[in-house]
């Protein structure tokens, strides 16, 4: 009856002692895991504070064109009338021509584009989700202008675009407060020499 009991005592001991270990393994990973969700925090505040410099967008530089005065005795050509630089496009007060600014307002003053794809249309009248705000390519993720508030949530996917073309895919992470979000980039899906800049807008995928 002793060694029986002993051996009662013995087992339950060790099952103290597994149930301990156990507990202590999971308080250790989960400390990691704060410790690596406060790192993260971190670099996003200090990519937020102070972006890197590929990710600031240049500003456009206005080239100006000269024309040297005619030379003597030479006859100057006519300069072409508005009507033929672009059918459709309007004038301003003094014969000056207003160039559209995207192709969606070419067509809307009746210019004939003719360049775009259905797929091109598609990308370019699909309604903008959100912006990108940050672009950390080196840890692999952006960081956007919208969050809870506007319906983002964690596993959702989007594509990128500039323009008429869709430049790849990001999926939102767990990072979403309510007025931005974390999402990571899908590298496989950007084309090679691509750069996301901010300022590049998400949409929901196009069907193709």
């Amino acid at each position: 009856m002793r060694l029986t009991h002993f051996a009662q005592a013995l087992t339950l001991i060790l099952l103290c002692v597994t149930g301990y270990l156990a507990w202590e393994g999971q308080q250790e990973i989960k400390g990691l895991k704060k410790e690596r969700d406060f790192e993260r925090q971190q670099r996003l505040a200090e990519q937020t504070a102070s972006p890197a410099q590929e990710s600031l967008i240049p500003l456009p530089t206005a080239a100006t064109s000269i024309t040297p005065p005619p030379t003597p005795g030479t006859i100057a050509s006519p300069e072409p009338r508005p009507e033929e630089l672009m059918a459709g496009a309007s004038t301003l007060p003094g014969g000056g021509l207003t160039v559209p600014k995207s192709v969606m307002e070419a067509e809307a003053q009746g210019i004939s584009t003719n360049t775009l794809t259905p797929l091109q249309k598609m990308v370019l009248a699909a309604q903008p989700v959100a912006k990108i705000k940050t672009v950390v390519r080196e840890q692999g993720f952006i960081i956007i202008d919208a969050g809870s508030a506007q319906g983002i949530a964690k596993g959702q996917k989007y594509e990128i675009r500039r323009a008429n073309a869709v430049l790849g895919k990001v999926t939102v992470t767990d990072s979403v407060e309510a007025t931005e979000a974390v999402a990571d980039l899908d590298f496989a899906s950007i084309p090679s020499g691509v750069t996301l800049e901010p300022g590049d807008e998400l949409i929901a995928p196009v069907a193709r």
